[in-house]
């Protein structure tokens, strides 16, 4: 009797939790069909007041029409967001400076800094971080005291959203100490790096030597890969002292570093990384390799090709495919005796022309 009743109960609560969850489900969905219809509704009016803002025959027409669209847009950043996106798409397709002028007469009249300032002051976390970034692309200056406040906020999104709008201004000074605050938490500060020093609007240089003054080894081998692609001329002679120190991490990432410049003067150097023991350095030092254009650097690529590490020789096939090699050398490689070299070269190839179908 009593496991039937356990039973009877066990089936009822059951019943209740996939009721509960039809519930929810239904509501995320009626919401999901409410925000939709609302988006449709929104993209259409401002369609129409863009139109009739780019229709207007005369002067005294063009500032009536754009009056009636900011009290469309009222406090509305999404209304806002939409109508300068639509006259965005438009200036892609037409180009000229008339809707450039027209988009700052738009923005002069609704006054976007101060929606996205009141949304800082009443929003929630995820607005006001928004608007925090939002305020940094309008160039708000007087805004940056108080992002700077913002960068010791106990809510690390919004933290990170007031340094990436400090990122925005090319604040080396605050940026910099946001970034050394957050560095032992690797897997955080790690991440970012490479979109802090994307985004910068300031000297990337300056930023990374201010770092590099008060980082750990770990941020710093982080950096030097974040700042490779740019090829700042004043760090090579740290990547080339680096590269014979004893810091793994930091080797690595000069090898990478000083590779990206595609010198032939450091060929010599890369030379010595490909026959590193580490096959890590291998790699790196055989990419940095392909980027030259010397007989002895293809060689050295070549020979990469039946190393006893999959990743070096998978390294090695990518940059042979990429380098200016004769069809003589590409058919010694795919006919020789070495199936190591062949396969990979064969297996990079095949994926090329995939791409291509």
């Amino acid at each position: 009797m009593k496991v039937e009743l356990l039973s009877v109960i066990g089936l009822l609560l059951c019943l209740i939790i996939i009721g509960i969850e039809y519930i929810i489900h239904y509501r995320l969905a009626e919401r999901q069909d409410e925000h939709s219809i609302r988006e449709r509704d929104m993209t259409w009016r401002m369609n129409l007041r863009v139109d009739a803002v780019l229709r207007a025959p005369t002067r005294a027409c063009l500032q009536s029409e754009i009056r009636a669209l900011n009290e469309d847009i009222g406090e509305d950043y999404e209304a806002y967001e939409t109508a300068i996106g639509i006259m965005n798409q438009i200036r892609e397709k037409r180009g000229g400076d008339k809707i450039d002028k027209l988009i700052e007469a738009v923005k002069e009249e609704v006054k976007p800094v101060e929606i996205y300032s009141k949304m800082l002051d009443e929003g929630n976390v995820y607005h006001k971080g928004y608007a925090l970034r939002r305020l940094a692309d309008l160039g708000a200056v007087e805004y940056k005291d108080t992002m700077i406040e913002y960068l010791n906020n106990k809510n690390r999104d919004l933290a990170y959203n007031a340094a990436m709008a400090l990122v925005q201004f090319g604040d080396v000074e605050n940026v910099a100490g946001y970034i050394i605050a957050i560095q032992d938490d690797r897997q955080y500060s790690g991440r970012i790096i490479n979109e802090f020093f994307d985004d910068f609007k300031g000297s990337r240089a300056e930023l990374a030597t201010r770092l590099f003054e008060q980082c750990n080894d770990y941020m710093k081998s982080t950096i030097i890969k974040a700042i490779a692609p740019y090829k700042i001329e004043e760090f090579r002679p740290m990547y080339i002292e680096e590269i014979a120190g004893k810091n793994f991490g930091m080797k690595v990432a000069c090898i990478k570093a000083l590779a990206a410049f595609g010198n032939p003067e450091d060929e010599q150097l890369l030379q010595i990384a490909a026959q590193d023991k580490e096959w890590v350095i291998r790699a790196a030092a055989v990419r940095g390799l392909s980027l030259l254009h010397t007989k002895s650097a293809l060689q050295t690529v070549k020979k990469a090709l039946t190393d006893k590490e999959w990743w070096v020789r998978q390294t090695a096939a990518k940059a042979i495919t990429e380098m200016d090699i004769s069809p003589r050398d590409l058919e010694d490689i795919l006919g020789g005796y070495d199936r190591y070299a062949a396969d990979a070269v064969k297996s990079v190839l095949y994926k090329k022309i995939d791409s291509l179908a």
